[in-house]
């Protein structure tokens, strides 16, 4: 890496749809450099990590050239999945430290980084909504509270890919006559799949399941706003599902703050609505706090302590550190 020589701090926050980088200097610590790429691949043998590294590795050493760092002195890598998927987590340290020739490296949900960039190192909650749903309660150090985030079979409750089910579970019920039905939703299933076969046809041979029922939501979100009773329904539901999985985080004694973040909360009013009525009927202490940062800010801001010797964040399955 070419540069200032100012030494610097990497944070990467990667998923199945893109992968973010950035770079920012320490001492004095300096707005970060941001760069786009795609996301993380899994192949028949699992994680390609080969592409993954590559990627990486391009990346921050371009966000370095722009930031004027010559050297990388930690690095943050938080995904979805990542500590799950990866058979080696010590060789994958080993081969990050070596790509981008940092001293420090750290593995990390995106759970973690998502907390971190919502509300510092602080004691709380995050829920995390999106095509999924999960919720990290901690305060970094004895509690450790993961609810949710099984995937869209076996969990996920009151997620995109969950509401965009329900939906199609209402237009199927209407094109049968079964109780609980909506033609209306059927009339958008058609509009949006071309038909009901199709939708079937889809959910059951494509990989990205969980992605294409989430792509169900706007119009679940339109009708409702509307005045559709059973999209309504819906929504009030999967409000009332998210306020059950952030409650459940905030077990152990942690503070009553839980912070929301992902596009999900974005849909409609009437999903927070759900939210709030669920959880003020159930505990009113707990305040409701807006995010501070993304997952990738919180990727930087450990890696800025990392960088600047702090104690490394090392709590398996959360989070992992090595100094190389």
């Amino acid at each position: 890496m070419t540069g200032s020589g100012t030494v610097g701090a990497c944070g990467v926050d990667i998923g199945g749809s893109g992968c973010r980088v950035a770079v920012v200097a320490l001492l004095p610590r300096t707005t970060p450099v941001v760069l786009e790429g795609a996301g993380v691949r899994i192949g028949d043998g699992g994680l390609q990590v080969a592409s993954l590294l590559d990627q990486i590795e391009q990346l921050a050493g371009r966000a370095a050239a722009d930031a004027g760092v010559e050297r990388i002195e930690s690095v943050v890598l938080g995904s979805a999945g990542l500590l799950e998927l990866l058979p080696d987590k010590g060789a994958m340290h080993r081969m990050l430290a070596a790509r981008v020739e940092a001293r420090v490296t750290v593995l990390a949900s995106d759970m973690v980084t998502s907390h971190i960039g919502a509300l510092g190192m602080g004691s709380g909650g995050v829920l995390a909504a999106g095509t999924g749903a999960v919720a990290l309660g901690t305060d970094f150090d004895q509690v450790w509270n993961r609810v949710d985030g099984w995937g869209h079979v076996l969990g996920d409750a009151g997620s995109g890919a969950w509401i965009g089910a329900a939906g199609l579970d209402a237009a199927f019920r209407a094109l049968d006559g079964r109780p609980g039905g909506s033609a209306d939703l059927l009339d958008r299933l058609r509009a949006r799949f071309g038909s009901p076969e199709q939708v079937v046809h889809d959910v059951y041979t494509r990989d990205d399941r969980a992605g294409l029922l989430a792509t169900f939501v706007p119009d679940i979100a339109e009708l409702a706003a509307a005045g559709d009773r059973v999209a309504t329904s819906i929504l009030h539901h999967a409000g009332a599902e998210l306020a059950s999985t952030g409650q459940a985080a905030l077990a152990g004694g942690l503070p009553p703050r839980l912070a929301l973040t992902g596009g999900l909360f974005n849909a409609s009013p009437l999903l927070r609505e759900g939210l709030v009525d669920e959880l003020t009927a159930a505990r009113p202490e707990i305040e409701l706090v807006d995010p501070a940062g993304t997952a990738l800010d919180g990727a930087v801001e450990l890696a800025v302590r990392a960088g600047e010797g702090n104690e490394l964040l090392h709590h398996p399955p959360f989070a992992t550190s090595m100094a190389h």
